[in-house]
């Protein structure tokens, strides 16, 4: 028994070790994934792609199997020896991370199938909100292009067909003035905005991983005196957003429909 004991004593020791080391880098590691993607030390394919997608599988399950073996041992000790060995707590918390871990990626993978791949979400499908060439030229030539595909609207439609224009018993001006206030308290970073033609533009960044989206505002005076408000959203990283646009669209239309009604 006492052999025994030895054994499982050097195994505990050394596995413990292991689990220490484990608990420490596996959420180290998705937080450097996403927060060396914000940052751009590397582009999402690394950051998302292989670090947190393919690899961070692979830690997950590191830490779920090494903290239920320690697990045993530590109840097997418990038995031959009749007392605890080893931080008990240990095991616990690598199963915690793993089943976080794991937790995750089924949210993960049940929005993605879920949620259409809708990348460019807009209240106006024939004529909608555009871009200056100020702010093409401020996003560089890396991104998605900003040039709208008709063949979305299609699937927009089906999907979100309650997503079109907003047309509110409200002065144009102070319209616009409400929603660049909203803009701005959502965080967005504005860039063009025009009174005059009552239209901004604006883009918005993740906390984590900093996937941007670009965002377009359009605000028209109706004949009958009423405003007519349209927005796009867009993501800039041909990756799934998960709802992300069409979430940030359905928000500003419910903030800034007042007394509205569903407009063309």
């Amino acid at each position: 028994m006492d052999a025994l004991t030895n054994i499982l004593r050097l195994v505990i020791q050394t596995l413990g070790w292991i689990l220490a080391i484990l608990v420490v880098a596996t959420p180290l590691w998705f937080l450097v994934a996403a927060l060396g993607t914000k940052l751009g030390f590397w582009g999402y394919e690394f950051g998302l792609g292989w670090m947190t997608l393919e690899s961070g599988p692979l830690l997950v399950l590191a830490c779920a199997v090494s903290g239920m073996l320690m697990a045993i041992l530590l109840v097997a000790y418990r038995f031959t020896a009749r007392r605890w060995f080893g931080v008990v707590s240990l095991p616990i918390l690598a199963l915690v991370i793993a089943g976080g871990g794991y937790g995750g990626r089924v949210v993960y993978d049940g929005l993605t199938v879920s949620r259409p791949f809708l990348l460019d979400v807009t209240t106006d499908w024939v004529e909608p909100p555009h871009f200056t060439p100020a702010y093409r030229a401020r996003r560089g030539g890396a991104n998605r292009s900003l040039d709208y595909d008709p063949e979305t609207a299609a699937l927009q439609a089906d999907q979100f067909p309650h997503i079109t224009s907003l047309v509110v018993e409200q002065d144009p001006n102070s319209l616009f003035r409400e929603a660049l206030v909203y803009a701005r308290d959502q965080g967005w970073r504005i860039g063009t905005a025009s009174d005059s033609a009552g239209m901004f533009e604006a883009g918005a960044e993740g906390l984590m991983y900093g996937f941007r989206d670009d965002i377009s505002v359009r605000v028209r005076a109706l004949d009958d005196g009423r405003a007519q408000i349209d927005i796009r959203s867009l993501a800039q990283q041909p990756v799934h957003d998960l709802g992300r646009n069409a979430r940030r669209v359905e928000q500003f239309l419910a903030a800034m429909s007042g007394e509205a009604e569903g407009g063309t």
